[in-house]
């Protein structure tokens, strides 16, 4: 993480004097990698930084199958009629149920086996499955990675964090449509909430971990 001088700051305040640290049964969570937010076609799909979140976060996305570990897709899709759309500052209806702006990217496109999770508001955890899925395996460390870094995925690692998940963030996995509001989120969550890591760092703990085959 970088804004050092900011970081002082925090630290002197109290925050973000330890780490979490990872678990022992992890999951991959990717939240609304969908192509909404990552086909130039779309309106919301033309940014660079949440593109390349997608094409790193598929390396950590292999090593989970290798090893066996968890993973859980969310996406989000709205009725024709608009009743499930909230009070949302954005026109995001139009990402209707079945559409292909509901489809996941093709940078990280589920296999047999792993459930994509239909949501509507921002947290991955609000008014869905996910929760159940990971208690129901044991989780008790959840790597977020997604979009936004600012919206959808600083509220699922709160909610992550607030049901006492062991949170990571893998740095490169997450992106959003500014650099500016990327950074500063994950300077906070980094200091409250989550580890926020270097994906390599994430990578090298998939790699060494030991697991028993979970099927979902």
């Amino acid at each position: 993480m970088h804004m050092t001088g900011k970081q002082a700051v925090y630290q002197q305040a109290g925050y973000g004097q330890k780490q979490v640290g990872f678990g022992e049964k992890p999951a991959l969570l990717l939240v609304d990698f969908q192509q909404a937010f990552t086909s130039d076609q779309y309106p919301t799909g033309k940014n660079p930084f949440i593109k390349q979140a997608a094409a790193e976060t598929a390396e950590l996305l292999a090593l989970a199958r290798e090893k066996d570990i968890p993973v859980i897709y969310t996406v989000v899709g709205y009725r024709d009629d608009d009743w499930d759309t909230g009070n949302w500052k954005t026109d995001i209806g139009w990402i209707t149920i079945g559409s292909h702006a509901m489809e996941v990217s093709t940078e990280v496109e589920p296999i047999a086996g792993e459930p994509v999770v239909l949501k509507k508001y921002p947290s991955a955890f609000f008014g869905t499955e996910v929760l159940s899925l990971l208690t129901t395996k044991q989780i008790d460390t959840v790597i977020v990675t997604g979009c936004t870094t600012s919206g959808c995925v600083r509220a699922s690692i709160i909610d992550s964090f607030s049901y006492g998940f062991k949170t990571i963030v893998p740095e490169e996995c997450v992106g959003d449509q500014a650099k500016e509001s990327h950074d500063a989120n994950l300077f906070d969550v980094n200091a409250r909430y989550a580890d926020v890591l270097p994906k390599e760092q994430v990578a090298a703990y998939l790699k060494a971990l030991k697991t028993t085959p979970i099927t979902l």
